[in-house]
């Protein structure tokens, strides 16, 4: 019957019941699945090939494992005691450096100052990196207290007056002395230190003239210099005093040389001054009026 033939094989012929047709239905099975694992295979070999060559490897980084975790655990907390460093047996000090320049007006309010400051933190019993930690924390109130102060002082200077206003800035710190902050019994001191620069714009209008006093200050060493040279030279001349008729002669032609000198020296003093009090005249007019571009 149709009902007991087995099935086809891969060659086409076709086989009887019983045990010939059960095996030819597992090597069928089989044959499905080996073509089903048959891409399959080439990776799968080598893979639990080296997983097996591994397995001591893997056994001792456990191992390794095991006893750091157990060695871990074992280890107790440090105490604090021992944890912190002694304190320093010196003052330790941190400089910090304003953000940006403060800015604070000058006299009439028109221009400003730029002050770049400094200030120097210090404390006898506090590690460096707590002391600037404290720096931080302060650092607001000590440029609050620098800008209250530089504001006083710069009122009653002219916005081209920067180093004068630098000077007075540093000797009113110097008479005040370090700032002192403390919290329970930890004393920390902040000493600021300021350069003072003037406004960019007064800084154009202002070029030309302080240009014009460098001049003049040469001139007047040079003249200096050559008033030095004359005298060094009327004293090398022993032969002068020979031509005078007698010593009273001489030591009138020695004195009136001398006051001749000095004579020229004063003139040449008042001339710079009198040239640099009109360059201030100038320079004054010039910033009440607001002339600048």
């Amino acid at each position: 019957m149709d009902g007991d033939r087995a099935a086809p094989t891969e060659d086409g012929d076709h086989s009887g019941v019983g045990p010939r047709g059960a095996g030819s239905d597992l090597t069928d099975a089989a044959g499905t699945a080996s073509r089903s694992d048959g891409p399959r295979r080439p990776l799968v070999d080598p893979a639990l090939a080296l997983w097996r060559r591994t397995a001591p490897l893997r056994r001792e980084l456990g191992e390794i494992w095991r006893r750091m975790i157990d060695a871990l655990r074992e280890t107790g907390p440090v105490s604090g005691a021992t944890s912190a460093p002694a304190a320093p047996a010196g003052p330790v000090t941190e400089r910090l450096d304003t953000p940006v320049p403060i800015r604070v007006s000058g006299q009439g309010r028109t221009f400003n100052f730029h002050l770049h400051a400094r200030c120097v933190w210090s404390s006898w019993d506090l590690r460096r990196e707590t002391l600037l930690s404290y720096a931080h924390y302060y650092m607001p109130d000590a440029v609050r207290k620098l800008t209250h102060l530089a504001a006083q002082h710069a009122a009653n200077f002219p916005a081209h007056r920067a180093a004068e206003l630098e000077v007075d800035l540093e000797r009113a710190l110097s008479e005040t002395g370090p700032w002192r902050y403390q919290r329970g019994d930890t004393v920390v001191t902040c000493h600021p230190y300021v350069r003072v620069d003037v406004d960019e714009r007064v800084r154009k209008v202002v070029l030309p003239y302080w240009e014009e006093l460098v001049k003049l200050d040469c001139e007047f060493d040079v003249d200096l210099r050559r008033t030095e040279y004359a005298n060094r030279l009327g004293r090398q001349r022993p032969a002068d005093a020979e031509t005078a008729t007698d010593g009273t002669a001489a030591g009138e032609a020695a004195g009136t040389t001398g006051e001749n000198l000095a004579s020229d020296v004063r003139r040449t003093v008042a001339e710079l001054k009198a040239a640099a009090q009109r360059l201030e005249d100038s320079l004054r007019e010039t910033l009440r009026d607001g002339d600048i571009s």
